[in-house]
């Protein structure tokens, strides 16, 4: 555009040209806003046309939502349709294996199968918080709130994972049926070898390298207890405790591989046999984590409740301790002696874990303060302000109990020899954990909501309540909050 000054009144541009000239500078503006985050021209767009372009953005926003959670659909049913297929050739492989085989199997690619299932029920858990607008988000230090995943992410990550290990376990199973053993033997230390690379520092920009890196220093935090406890180390904690099975059978494959031959099956006096003590110690440490992290809590809030909490979780070394003794011990004196301790141990931490979950947890009132009783039970005291509705609570502590007494197949290594059933109530503490999670970061957001009044309304109230709630973000934020 010429902008020298004019020299008469003749050489002003007419009425009409100048309804050209402010029709080119809107398209100009127009582009201009669109390459906003590297020109920074947005000051020469007028009040009418940043208000054209919100009035653009809310559909363009809600379709794009639409259409994620059409990818998500689809990524889902490709997902499970893979996985459906692949177990079908694993099952029918592992039906022509021998004996020594099917066990290899389990012992390689079980704790990764249970591991994969918690990954893809935290990303659902995720997908609630996010359609029940739910800022689960703010429980996290603001450090830890950047590295949080949308939904859709985690179930991209979850997928390509699904992936991976699905189809090294087809590989194995398909070379272990047609006897080529060479070939098998290369699966197992692959896949594990790649997962290994995931976390480390490596510049590969796959996988959200920022938040792969975070999950590894969140691990580690947990897995050396002296410093403060956020809630992203209390979180992983207590997932790591309902994948204690998992984290056992791990530590057993990483031994497996680095002691000897990959396809050799284990003898008696192996080092990572059933007898060995590396077996109880891989189901011990979470725990023991745990328990560490409760004393520390204490030590810095000076709150007693978390030195029963502590104590809820030493409940769980006699369990493992008794069960270890089988390998240990005559069979007379398991039957006799040993195995009644292990049952009373095991009934004792079920029952002061169920009810932790209960009281403390969920802040649901049955034993302490029961309310009036019906059929000759006490019915459970919930709170006045309820998110989901009250029979989703009665379910969570009926499913609640029976999966706690399940607990004692994930706490005893003398059981892992029943690889089938085994794997079914591992994966049933998974489904637990996942169904734990939603009551338990509505406690905690109700706590920040009445400590910190500035953050607003966190669990926003159901029914019509929610319509004027406010949106989040894709950390779990409210849009427009300070965390």
């Amino acid at each position: 555009m010429d902008i020298r000054p004019t020299a008469s009144l003749e050489a002003l541009p007419s009425p009409r040209s100048r309804v050209r000239v402010k029709t080119d500078l809107e398209k100009d503006t127009e582009a201009g806003m669109d390459r906003h985050a590297r020109h920074h021209n947005s000051a020469h767009a007028s009040t009418s046309g940043l208000d054209s372009d919100h009035e653009v953005l809310k559909p363009h926003a809600a379709a794009a939502r639409a259409q994620s959670a059409q990818w998500d659909r689809m990524l889902g049913a490709a997902v499970l349709g893979g996985a459906t297929l692949s177990a079908y050739a694993i099952v029918t492989c592992l039906r022509s294996a021998s004996l020594d085989h099917l066990e290899l199997f389990h012992i390689y690619y079980q704790p990764m199968l249970v591991m994969l299932a918690m990954l893809w029920l935290w990303a659902i858990d995720v997908r609630i918080f996010e359609r029940r607008r739910i800022a689960y988000g703010v429980c996290f230090s603001p450090q830890d709130q950047q590295y949080l995943r949308s939904s859709h992410q985690l179930f991209q990550v979850a997928a390509v994972l699904t992936c991976a290990i699905m189809g090294s376990a087809t590989l194995f199973t398909y070379h272990c049926a047609l006897g080529q053993l060479w070939a098998a033997s290369l699966h197992p230390p692959l896949m594990y070898s790649l997962l290994v690379l995931l976390f480390l520092p490596l510049p590969l920009n796959f996988l959200f390298p920022e938040t792969r890196q975070f999950f590894a220093r969140t691990l580690y935090r947990v897995a050396t207890p002296v410093r403060e406890v956020t809630w992203a180390d209390f979180l992983l904690a207590d997932i790591l405790t309902s994948l204690a099975k998992a984290l056992s059978d791990l530590e057993r494959a990483m031994c497996h591989m680095l002691s000897g031959p990959v396809m050799q099956p284990h003898t008696s006096d192996q080092v990572c046999s059933s007898s060995s003590w590396i077996i109880p110690l891989g189901l011990a440490l979470p725990y023991a984590w745990r328990l560490c992290q409760c004393i520390r809590v204490y030590r810095d809030t000076g709150v007693r409740t978390n030195l029963f909490n502590a104590l809820k979780y030493s409940t769980a070394f006699p369990v493992i301790i008794f069960s270890a003794m089988k390998y240990q011990v005559p069979v007379e004196d398991w039957h006799g002696f040993y195995k009644p301790l292990w049952l009373a141990a095991a009934l004792l931490n079920s029952s002061y874990s169920y009810f932790w979950d209960i009281e403390r947890d969920w802040d649901i009132q049955w034993f302490t303060a029961p309310g009036e009783r019906r059929c000759g039970l006490p019915r459970p005291v919930l709170r006045s302000e309820l998110f989901f509705q009250r029979a989703f609570y009665y379910y969570l502590m009926a499913s609640n109990l029976l999966l706690r007494l399940a607990w004692t197949y994930k706490l005893s290594p003398h059981l892992r020899r029943n690889h089938d059933t085994v794997l079914a109530f591992t994966l049933l503490e998974a489904f637990r954990r996942f169904q734990w999670v939603p009551v338990r970061v509505e406690v905690e957001l109700r706590k920040l909501q009445h400590a910190r009044p500035e953050l607003g309304q966190l669990v926003p109230a159901p029914a019509a309540d929610r319509a004027g709630a406010k949106p989040l973000d894709k950390r779990g934020l409210l849009s427009g909050e300070d965390p």
